[in-house]
């Protein structure tokens, strides 16, 4: 049974401060390390005292490694569900999905691909072991247009990857 705890510990130290304010939110790299890892926070570690097993996470900078975070998730006994960036879908510039007329096969390959070269595959090319699953794209009706849902066709169009 997954027992999940939705991680995002966004650290705003003032009042009104919004999360559009940082830099990126991928909480798997190194530079969150002192909020997950057991000379900082220890995060990790009260998730699993929590009861959880599962992590789950939404920000990714497939340019930064996650080896860290995954070995350490491994370690307490947690599986990890990452999930692709908002980057590719709508923010990449050029090139977004947005840009491609919501084809977005060529940016989720590239950035998946990165993923598997930034900690998601072992040095034996296999998946690491805390990865449970990989969530593709979170919020699709907020990213994709309107039409996915409603017209016929769209839905497998938006999924023909």
């Amino acid at each position: 049974t997954m027992k999940a705890v939705s991680y995002g510990p966004v650290p705003l130290k003032e009042p009104g401060a919004g999360a559009g304010l940082l830099a990126q939110d991928d909480w798997m790299a190194e530079a969150a390390k002192p909020m997950w890892g057991p000379r900082g926070r220890d995060d990790l570690g009260i998730i699993h005292q929590l009861g959880a097993n599962t992590v789950r996470l939404y920000g990714n900078n497939p340019n930064e490694s996650h080896t860290s975070f995954l070995d350490a998730a491994h370690a307490k006994g947690l599986k990890v569900v990452p999930g692709m960036s908002d980057f590719p879908y709508t923010q990449m510039l050029p090139g977004s999905c947005i840009e491609t007329d919501y084809d977005c096969f060529n940016q989720s390959r590239d950035s998946y691909t990165l993923n598997l070269q930034t900690g998601f595959l072992t040095e034996f090319q296999e998946y690491h072991p805390a990865l449970s699953y990989f969530i593709l794209i979170n919020e699709p009706d907020l990213k994709m247009p309107s039409t996915t849902t409603t017209e016929k066709g769209q839905p497998q169009r938006m999924a023909k990857a």
